[in-house]
């Protein structure tokens, strides 16, 4: 199964503390109550995903994950999926910083998980899914 869990906009001070919190709060439950326990997890290597402490707290909590080698943009489906949204949320002209949190709210909720299948991509063989 494939689809999309709840969208988050995070505040501007984004930090590990609070990646780690909206995890803790949402990934695991919201995860497991759609996928159950066959979910791979991935994100890119921002320094907020990859600092010391998000790397402990994943290692214990998250079952399986992808590790992205460096600068491999390519290999991270999501940002094909951003390029949608971007592409979509052009067209509405948001005026203000709710207007725009609402259209990108609105354009996720769209995506239906026949439309993901492109950008969904299964452990490659090359890559450690640990």
């Amino acid at each position: 199964m494939m689809g999309t869990t709840h969208l988050r906009i995070f505040p501007e001070n984004f930090n590990q503390v609070v990646y780690i919190s909206t995890l803790r709060e949402y990934l695991i439950e919201e995860a497991n109550a759609k996928y159950g326990d066959s979910w791979v997890f991935r994100e890119d290597n921002s320094p907020v995903h990859t600092g010391r402490a998000a790397k402990g707290w994943k290692t214990e909590f998250v079952p399986l994950r992808i590790d992205w080698p460096p600068n491999s943009p390519d290999l991270a489906p999501i940002e094909n999926l951003w390029a949608v949204l971007k592409r979509r949320l052009i067209v509405l002209h948001p005026k203000s910083v709710s207007h725009l949190k609402q259209a990108i709210q609105d354009i996720w909720a769209t995506f239906d998980p026949d439309f993901l299948v492109p950008f969904a991509l299964q452990c490659p063989k090359e890559l450690d899914c640990v």
